[in-house]
């Protein structure tokens, strides 16, 4: 059978209504939902103390075609009882393996009799109207795409703001204009950036003393800690600890870090985690969500949970993806997201990000500098190196989002996204265009201009 495409991108270089409470798992219930975790990845420059590796690495969260065999998402429309639910499954022999999110939403994972017999399954439940969807449960997987890596980096300290050893070597925050921007907001302890991802390295020293509790989706308990090392990367470029002589600096230094795992060690995932990682963020006080993944394929469960989101006023940053043409790419191309594409050091748009006119805003995504897992995971290094991707360019968004929610808590997720698009810099066609979207962004100008009234 032939499945959604499912692509989730970070280059290394990679309807119904809105969930109540999709994470939100029941006593006794296997949940499908249940975890976070952060990763990282790496390159850098050689400096006067240490040589740098230049072998090209590699690395995109991918669309795979595939789906978990024999496993399909259900959900019944309101108001469907548990007796029609089990009368529909009876009759294609279906068995619930978890619920998806309360029992009361209606949401089920099942499992077919025998494996490839999804597709007559879902063609089934699809014609039955008290279903409101039934999809595959689509497997992401992190495979191959291209980066540059190094094993080791050290810079000479600064003496100004920033003096973080590596800060010299991160061109993106000059490009972006952070160091302006530092010296209006450095972002509040009281507000909660949320990576999506493969989970966080939980003892690495730039992220460590900020992170908050997360779950893990993966093996279904609370201990996120990344064993690929995607999300530790997207940590750092978000909220690296800054101005402590260590390592790199984040965009938003001062905020904290809720790691969300939704991807195994092997980069690999499912649908159904990724939805419930977005719910269960949203659900637990996240107020800015990064996703540095995608498909080219929508599915009903990740619109679910991406409306959720923003319902629970959540501002919700996601990656255009890495093919480098004009396509969709999902969550990015939905309504109310932040769809980030990238730029690389002369603010020329990457060749690799992909474009549309649903696209928000750019932000500088080749080679950028940030953390890695302080021990061996499936990046190319440990402690600190460089990838390139849009999956790099949407946590730096994001982490401009959780600045100007610590600069203006009263503003609502689409004040925040409005007033980002209108003080980003314009580098392509007047105005909007579908390659830089409304503009690279601008850190100091962003924090220093008043929103527009409300």
């Amino acid at each position: 059978m032939s499945h959604p495409s499912i692509r989730f991108t970070s280059l290394i270089l990679a309807s119904g209504s809105l969930l109540a409470s999709l994470a939100a798992c029941q006593s006794g219930v296997s949940p499908s939902l249940t975890g976070q975790r952060l990763a990282s990845s790496l390159n850098a420059a050689s400096t006067s103390s240490a040589q740098v590796n230049r072998t090209p690495f590699k690395a995109s969260l991918h669309a795979n075609t595939a789906a978990v065999p024999g496993e399909i998402i259900v959900r019944f429309k309101a108001g469907v009882g548990a007796s029609s639910t089990q009368t529909a499954f009876s009759a294609l022999r279906l068995t619930t393996v978890q619920m998806v999110g309360q029992p009361s939403l209606g949401i089920h994972l099942v499992k077919t009799p025998v494996a490839g017999g999804e597709a007559q399954a879902i063609e089934a439940l699809r014609r039955n109207p008290a279903v409101l969807y039934a999809e595959p449960n689509g497997i992401i997987s992190l495979s191959p795409e291209q980066a540059s890596a190094a094993n080791a980096l050290r810079a000479a300290d600064e003496p100004s703001y920033p003096n973080d050893e590596m800060f010299e070597k991160q061109y993106a925050h000059k490009r972006t204009s952070s160091q302006a921007g530092w010296a209006i907001q450095k972002g509040s302890p009281d507000m909660v950036l949320a990576i999506v991802d493969t989970g966080v390295d939980l003892k690495h020293p730039d992220l460590a003393a900020k992170l908050i509790k997360g779950y893990d989706f993966v093996d279904k308990d609370e201990d996120p800690n990344d064993g690929q090392g995607h999300g530790t990367h997207c940590s750092g470029i978000s909220a690296a600890i800054t101005d402590n002589k260590t390592g790199v600096a984040g965009y938003a230094p001062g905020v904290k870090v809720m790691p969300v795992r939704v991807l195994d060690n092997r980069g690999s995932g499912t649908w159904a985690d990724v939805a419930g990682g977005i719910a269960w963020a949203a659900d637990n006080g996240a107020k800015v969500i990064s996703l540095s993944l995608g498909g080219g394929s929508d599915s009903a469960v990740v619109g679910d949970a991406v409306r959720h989101a923003l319902s629970k006023d959540a501002v919700v940053v996601a990656a255009m993806g890495n093919a480098g043409r004009e396509q969709k790419s999902y969550p990015a191309a939905y309504p109310g997201v932040m769809a980030v594409g990238a730029t690389d050091s002369n603010d020329k748009i990457a060749r690799f990000s992909q474009f549309g006119p649903w696209i928000s805003v750019s932000a500088p995504g080749v080679d950028i500098l940030a953390t890695f897992p302080t021990y061996a995971s499936g990046m190319p290094g440990k402690d600190y190196g460089s990838i390139s991707g849009t999956s790099m360019a949407t946590p730096a968004v994001a982490g401009l989002a959780a600045l100007v929610r610590s600069q203006w808590p009263d503003m609502k997720q689409e004040q925040v996204k409005a007033h980002i698009e209108a003080t980003s810099d314009d580098l392509g066609d007047a105005k909007f265009d579908k390659y830089f979207g409304h503009g690279r962004i601008n850190v100091a100008k962003t924090l220093s201009s008043a929103p527009a009234r409300r």
